[in-house]
């Protein structure tokens, strides 16, 4: 199945038992990396959060349930009805976030933005100019909290390929956490990281 828009619509139905039921890469840790986010989130009475690549809503539902002010892009639109079923009252956006933000977000400000396995579809030059753009969409206090399949080091990335073997997916651009925190350095972001599963990390920008 192509994981693109097609893909991820075909894929929805079935998508949070897969991932349920899924061991080692590229989803170890999965539910883990999830709750860690969720407790790095500070809800008062009118946070906006804005996740890209939302999907069902597997991250931010537990966050909504707080009363956090949830706006949910992805390119699916099979993804984003289900997640509506959780969070009717958050508001969604059908949007490709490889082509730019879209305008409707772009004019708002959020405390934080969110991504959950999802940046990874995109190669790392483009991973950082994204990061930029958005930085100019976020309050002054606010973070960017990225969790995605990520790997230490090259060493560590090119062993799980290695052991994967068929199951590898050389269509996806996975992070590699000594190369991307000096890339977003260079460009002038602030980023803590935290490795989680063997393939899983967290980024925290600002």
């Amino acid at each position: 199945m192509p994981l693109n828009e097609t893909g991820f619509n075909e894929w929805a139905g079935a998508y949070d038992a897969d991932i349920a039921n899924s061991k080692g890469y590229p989803f170890e840790g999965y539910y883990q990396v999830l709750a860690k986010v969720q407790q790095l989130i500070h809800i008062d009475g009118d946070t906006q959060l804005l996740d890209i690549g939302i999907g069902t809503g597997a991250l931010t539902h537990e966050l909504y349930k707080q009363n956090a002010q949830i706006v949910g892009l992805d390119f699916s639109q099979k993804m984003l009805d289900l997640a509506a079923v959780k969070m009717p009252n958050a508001r969604f956006i059908q949007h490709d976030f490889s082509e730019a933000l879209p305008a409707i977000v772009k004019s708002q400000k959020f405390d934080y933005i969110l991504s959950s396995y999802a940046v990874h579809h995109i190669v790392d030059a483009a991973k950082v100019k994204f990061i930029k753009q958005l930085q100019e969409i976020l309050k002054p206090a606010g973070k960017i909290i990225i969790a995605d399949v990520s790997f230490p080091d090259t060493t560590a990335h090119d062993a799980c390929k290695l052991a994967a073997g068929k199951a590898w997916d050389d269509s996806e651009y996975y992070f590699v956490a000594d190369k991307m925190i000096a890339a977003l350095k260079e460009a002038g972001l602030r980023v803590v990281y935290e490795q989680m599963s063997f393939c899983a990390g967290i980024y925290i920008i600002q």
